[in-house]
């Protein structure tokens, strides 16, 4: 019989709980060496929890309640206690270090960084907090502007493609995952849309990619729509249609918004995707207000579109 069975797993948990109390208490003291307590419980722990910090967003939460009850609990977890922690244990081995003067050197080395994580750590936190103020104010221009979604999802062919034509607004990669999953035989979608809210193109690029949906477009797909668009299997443009391209935008007053880090992280999803590199140079090099409109053949050579020539007999 498993040791840890039955009415051995409360001692299991004993000891797991006594192991990570330890562990605190040693970083706290300043027991640990300096390469464990500067690279593994400041840094790699630092950059663990910075990614961990994108769950708490659209697309993965999408009610304002929860938005800002779970910002408010990853501020005061990871900002007023695990850092204060990370940064308390460091210092304290430094000193060690130091006083012991053993590797003296290294230690004010992790000493300056210190000062350096803690300006990343303000901008993060100041980041968090103004992205909070985006998705409140998105929120709020939902409710006193459009009560009813600017957008439409249509089934068509045999109920086998969805027409989503519109702007992405919030909450619509949640409609479209609730249609996939009605209706199980949808092989692709229609993207007919001026783009929008980031996160929402990035969330269907994620449903797509995830349910090897193929992507067309019968008009035209700008911005953050082009980031669903290449998340297909297969893409494919009606005869008309046409792919647009600039750099995003951010409606904060305090430039704490990482525009650049947000195009970094749809530009992924073309790499993963097969877009060659030099056609990625070119996607966000147009200011806001402008449009990249490239041609169909520099599409295709650039692995962005598959093929050309498709209509599906809807009707619309």
């Amino acid at each position: 019989m498993d040791r840890w069975s039955g009415n051995n797993l409360p001692e299991f948990l004993i000891l797991c709980e006594t192991a990570v109390l330890n562990y605190i208490k040693q970083h706290w003291r300043g027991n640990f060496s300096l390469v464990h307590a500067f690279w593994v419980n400041l840094v790699l722990l630092f950059f663990a929890l910075g990614f961990l910090e994108r769950f708490i967003f659209p697309p993965y939460i999408e009610d304002e309640i929860a938005v800002t009850a779970s910002v408010f609990i990853y501020a005061v977890v990871v900002k007023l206690i695990i850092y204060p922690w990370q940064v308390v244990g460091v210092l304290r081995t430094c000193d060690l270090r130091i006083k012991s003067n053993t590797g003296r050197s290294w230690a004010t080395a992790a000493q300056t960084a210190l000062v350096l994580s803690l300006a990343v750590t303000l901008l993060a936190t100041i980041e968090t907090w103004q992205s909070l103020q985006v998705f409140k104010r998105d929120m709020l221009l939902k409710e006193v502007s459009s009560p009813e979604p600017l957008y439409s999802l249509d089934l068509i062919e045999q109920e086998t493609l969805i027409h989503l034509r519109g702007p992405f607004q919030i909450g619509i990669t949640n409609r479209v995952a609730d249609m996939i999953e009605r209706y199980p035989e949808i092989t692709g979608i229609i993207l007919d849309s001026e783009g929008g809210q980031i996160y929402e193109g990035r969330g269907l690029a994620r449903l797509i990619r995830d349910n090897n949906l193929q992507t067309f477009s019968l008009d035209q797909c700008l911005s953050s729509c082009t980031t669903a668009f290449v998340a297909g299997t297969t893409r494919t443009l009606g005869i008309n249609a046409r792919l647009g391209f600039h750099q995003y935008k951010t409606y904060s007053l305090i430039p704490s918004i990482d525009v650049v880090a947000e195009q970094a992280k749809d530009m992924a999803i073309f790499v993963e995707q097969g877009v060659s590199p030099e056609f990625l140079e070119k996607i966000f090099i147009h200011p806001p207000k402008s449009m990249w409109w490239p041609e169909i053949d520099e599409l295709i050579n650039a692995g962005v579109v598959h093929q050309t020539g498709y209509s599906p007999g809807n009707p619309y």
